[in-house]
């Protein structure tokens, strides 16, 4: 072999050696080992190899901390002009659930068939913080405050939980962390902030912006202590360049580069102490409706004749749990027949006060003449801030009815508006009765067989979609499985009017909506006050898969960032939200 031809050989088994021998180091770091509960700790995964770097997704265990992120860089270096090196980063922000001693990692990676494993990390999280006196004097004035109208109230009155920011120095990414739990409660929500809008309020005497986050109207369900649960929220804060005195504190508290970190704010928790209602003066009436309400009653026509319907309508209206007023005793008179009510319900938030109106609509039919009598229909509620019951009472109603139904011939389920004209019920005979005999015998037709073994199978479907029906109508969990689906897909449809069109808080707030109440649907829950915690639990105990389970979690996690975070995510992430959204519920059709 010539030497011009051994020379580019050498060479290429080289650059081939060399490409085979491609190393990859793979390692982890924290900012810091020792932290205080709401600090943030940076864990960066380091990723460096001598050929280019495809996406990468590394797999470890985090289950001590709340995670954000990753945020990912690249960067190639070059020494000597030849040696070339590619690094990327990924860098998370964990916060730790509770104080403790936890252990991060191993991170593992796979690799062109390679595994790579990092050395696992300890570190300690210490109750309040792990910053001295003088550094926790340079914090900005930044929290969350929780405020309840009521320490003590009774069982069903309505307690209004606020949840506000507090601050003198412009924060930025502002977005839940940890939703509030309230056990022992019914829930309404109030409000929900899509952006910072903030007021001024003076606390401690010092002047502070206070920007709501969120109201929630909460109903106890049984007397005794309840704990409301706290709010978190993450945001990113300039860093302090130094301490300064006097009226320019906040304007020179920036850092000069613009520099900024991360922080987590916690709101304290609440104690509610909740009352039973008394059982003295409790009226016979009193079905569990506490608040304040007004009463109408009004029947139309008052003058019918016998047989023809009447119709009573009974509207309840005002603040409270609406859903504790139930339908009115009415007394029929005898001689009059009454049809269980149909309930059309409104539901308002006025003042920050939950409330609204129930209308029951009664068809009454009077079976014979003469002036029937409809008592007095009361209904009592307790009024929580007299602290006593009421009970409000309608005028009697007095209904005129002339002559008697079976002059009317109702007794046989018709009037005589149902019988058609003279002659429409007959048909007269035909004479020709040899153009009536068809070519065929009946008995010789396939398709007279053919339908006769049709018969029986359309028989037992009448019959299986009958026990279909009967059974959604008396069981609601199965008719809310099997609406399950078709609910979801409405919201997801809706979702993707919204992909381009609407807006960030909308579209995600479809989303979200369509899994919790898909997830809810399936497992007869109340959609009302479903958080993530009790989601997971919930599928979780159903053999739900952890991998789908963690979906989920990140999915509304996701959602519920995007609806409160003030500015909007490239519409790449709300597709990808809405892809995760149907691969979730398709998961979870097969699994619950």
């Amino acid at each position: 072999m010539s030497a011009r031809l051994t020379i580019p050989l050498v060479l290429w088994v080289l650059a081939a050696s060399s490409v085979a021998a491609a190393t990859i180091q793979f390692a982890a770091s924290v900012d810091r080992t020792r932290a205080g509960e709401g600090e943030p700790i940076r864990l960066t995964l380091r990723i460096t190899s001598d050929e280019q770097l495809s996406q990468v997704t590394p797999a470890f265990d985090l289950k001590d901390f709340r995670v954000e992120g990753p945020a990912t860089s690249t960067r190639m270096e070059m020494s000597n002009f030849t040696n070339v090196s590619f690094t990327r980063e990924l860098t998370y922000v964990l916060y730790a659930k509770q104080a403790g001693t936890f252990t991060i990692g191993p991170a593992r990676l796979e690799m062109g068939g390679e595994h790579y494993q990092t050395k696992p990390i300890t570190v300690e999280i210490v109750r309040g913080t792990s910053r001295t006196q003088a550094d926790q004097a340079d914090d900005p004035p930044i929290f969350v405050l929780a405020r309840a109208n009521h320490q003590r109230a009774y069982v069903g009155q309505q307690v209004t939980v606020s949840y506000d920011l507090f601050y003198r120095i412009q924060p930025h990414n502002v977005s839940f962390n940890k939703l509030p739990t309230f056990v022992g409660f019914w829930t309404e929500d109030v409000f929900v902030a899509q952006q910072l809008e903030a007021h001024q309020e003076v606390r401690g005497g010092a002047s502070f912006n206070v920007a709501p986050l969120r109201r929630v109207a909460l109903f106890p369900t049984s007397a005794g202590t309840h704990a409301v649960g706290t709010l978190t929220v993450s945001c990113d804060i300039p860093q302090k360049r130094s301490r300064r005195g006097g009226l320019l504190d906040d304007f020179f508290a920036g850092d000069p580069f613009g520099r900024s970190r991360s922080v987590l704010l916690q709101s304290e928790a609440l104690q509610i102490e909740v009352l039973p209602l008394p059982e003295q003066g409790r009226p016979a009436e009193f079905t569990g409706a506490v608040g304040r309400f007004q009463l109408r009653v009004e029947a139309q026509p008052t003058q019918v004749a016998a047989g023809d319907p009447v119709t009573l309508q009974v509207l309840v209206e005002g603040e409270g749990n609406m859903a504790a007023v139930q339908p009115l005793q009415v007394d029929a008179a005898a001689g009059v027949k009454l049809y269980d009510p149909k309930v059309e319900e409104e539901e308002r938030i006025t003042n920050g006060a939950y409330g609204g109106r129930r209308l029951f609509e009664y068809i009454l039919i009077p079976e014979q003449g003469g002036t029937l009598n409809i008592p007095p229909l009361r209904f009592a509620y307790f009024d929580p801030h007299q602290g006593r019951y009421e009970v409000l009472e309608s005028a009697p109603i007095a209904i005129h009815s002339e002559g008697r139904v079976e002059e009317e011939g109702v007794s046989y389920g018709l009037s005589r508006r149902d019988i058609e004209a003279v002659g429409e019920d007959i048909r007269y005979i035909k004479p020709d009765v040899e153009a009536l005999v068809a070519g065929t015998m009946l008995h010789e037709s396939r398709w007279f067989w053919t339908l006769q073994g049709a018969l029986p199978i359309a028989f037992f479907a009448l019959l299986l979609w009958q026990r279909h029906q009967r059974r959604l109508q008396g069981d609601v969990a199965y008719a809310r499985q099997r609406r399950a689906k078709g609910e979801a897909g409405r919201r997801l449809a809706r979702a993707d009017a919204l992909l381009t069109a609407g807006t960030e808080a909308e579209f995600y707030g479809e989303v979200r909506a369509a899994v919790l109440e898909f997830v809810a649907d399936r497992l007869n829950l109340a959609a009302a006050g479903l958080t993530i915690e009790v989601c997971a639990a919930a599928l979780a105990a159903r053999q739900v898969d952890a991998e789908t389970i963690a979906a989920l979690r990140d999915l509304l996690t996701r959602c519920d960032f995007a609806r409160f975070a003030p500015a909007g995510g490239p519409p790449t992430d709300r597709a990808a939200a809405r892809r995760v959204a149907g691969d979730v519920i398709a998961g979870l059709e097969k699994m619950i």
